[in-house]
């Protein structure tokens, strides 16, 4: 316990100044005058890095500004080639986290005799990635951005994204709508906060701006279900999308906004006892948002609240919490869920960023569902970290992070991590 109280004040002492700066939540994703051109010295490289900034995705965590590139005769195409070494070194404590690259509060199991701690390495979150921008600066402008990673099964390659962008529309393999990645406050764990909503799926959407400050957004997410049967239901072919939409309303040129989303969720099984599908409609409402609070201190929330939208959270992903059988034969119930998360970012200095994250998730069960003993009730999560950008290329930071789950029947495992990390970007 000591031990936890005295990284926690370490690092919550990062807050603490006076630097008059832009905050910003990582230096590696939003830093400035980054890219260069080569070959082409007709071509301003602040122009190429709006363009690839504009095509990249959102969230803290991203890397879409290749440090060099290649722009076509007469600026007809903007093409970046990049990489990203992200090497961890993990020491846990208290019980089991099966995974070194995710602090996942839903996976936490409890530890076995001698082994209250565990020192391991990971890299599987390093990237490549492609950022391709065709007839820049005009309104025919077309994108197209690809990353893959490590992630797969046995550390193969995954794609991460890979999507083209025309018009405000959107189609491809990316987050789905209902995510606003740019609200994720940062962290060093590749999974972040628990009760954040992330997917990642195939998914196409249209976004305008209807003011200076308003815009908004529709799209349809490919059909996904995580269902929880018995043996009088099955799990058949998912044939209708959902439908994430949001408005939004930002100010201080796009640095703070606040977003309304919403999304509509529908989910077929099988009624093994009447010998028909049946569709469950689900849905769920989301408030989120980031601003500058004073200096370098700014702020990233998000509350997320629906039934059947458990595959949209971090942690209940998987897990079978989207419906769960009940004691009526061949029915399936949606499960409520609720996901809370703030953070807070301070930039130290230009180089010296540091972050707070807190993170929770409740998923609530009706009061018919069968064999709810041992699903996941609720969870907590909660990351501290500083991060030091040596120069554009090299970057260190260190983590602090917090584990805690509870299933229904009370059982409650709990985990403690503390990681390094070096990080390369070109």
């Amino acid at each position: 316990m000591k031990k936890k109280l005295t990284i926690v004040s370490l690092i919550a002492a990062g807050f603490v100044g006076l630097a008059q700066v832009n905050a910003q939540r990582d230096n590696r994703s939003h830093e400035e005058n980054v890219v260069s051109v080569v070959g082409n010295e007709q071509v301003d490289a602040k122009d190429v890095e709006r363009a690839f900034k504009s095509n990249a995705p959102t969230s803290p965590k991203e890397n879409g500004l290749p440090r060099f590139a290649i722009v076509g005769k007469d600026g007809k195409f903007y093409l970046g080639l990049g990489a990203q070494f992200l090497g961890e070194g993990v020491f846990d404590w208290g019980d089991e986290l099966p995974s070194a690259l995710m602090m996942t509060p839903s996976a936490i199991t409890p530890r076995t005799p001698g082994n209250g701690g565990n020192l391991r390495f990971a890299w599987q979150s390093s990237s490549i990635y492609m950022n391709f921008v065709a007839m820049p600066g005009s309104k025919n402008s077309v994108g197209l951005f690809f990353k893959a990673d490590f992630t797969g099964n046995n550390n193969s390659f995954s794609i991460y994204h890979l999507y083209a962008k025309y018009r405000g529309l959107t189609v491809g393999y990316t987050a789905s709508l209902f995510t606003d990645a740019s609200a994720e406050p940062f962290t060093i764990d590749y999974a972040g906060p628990n009760g954040y909503p992330y997917l990642s799926l195939f998914t196409a959407y249209w976004q305008q701006n209807f003011t200076k400050n308003f815009s908004g957004a529709i799209g349809i997410d490919a059909p996904t279900a995580s269902l929880s049967t018995a043996s009088t239901t099955a799990m058949v072919n998912q044939r209708i999308p959902a439908v994430p939409l949001y408005l939004q309303y930002a100010w201080n040129g796009g640095a703070s906004h606040v977003r309304l989303s919403g999304i509509v969720r529908p989910m077929q099984y099988r009624n093994e006892a009447a010998e028909k599908n049946k569709t469950i409609v689900g849905g769920g409402v989301q408030l989120s948002g980031m601003t500058n609070i004073v200096g370098g201190l700014s702020l990233q929330f998000n509350a997320a609240y629906g039934k059947g939208i458990g595959t949209y959270l971090q942690d209940d992903n998987g897990l079978g919490l989207d419906a769960v059988a009940t004691t009526e034969a061949g029915k399936l119930k949606p499960v409520t869920n609720l996901g809370l998360t703030g953070g807070l970012s301070y930039q130290l200095s230009p180089k010296v960023t540091s972050n707070l994250v807190y993170s929770h998730l409740t998923n609530w069960f009706d009061k018919d569902a069968t064999g709810v003993s041992s699903y996941y009730r609720y969870g907590d999560y909660v990351a501290a970290n500083v991060i030091y950008a040596i120069n554009k290329f090299v970057s260190a930071g260190i983590e602090y992070d917090y584990g805690h789950r509870k299933s229904v029947d009370a059982t409650g495992p709990h985990s403690n991590r503390l990681q390094c990390q070096f990080a390369v970007t070109f």
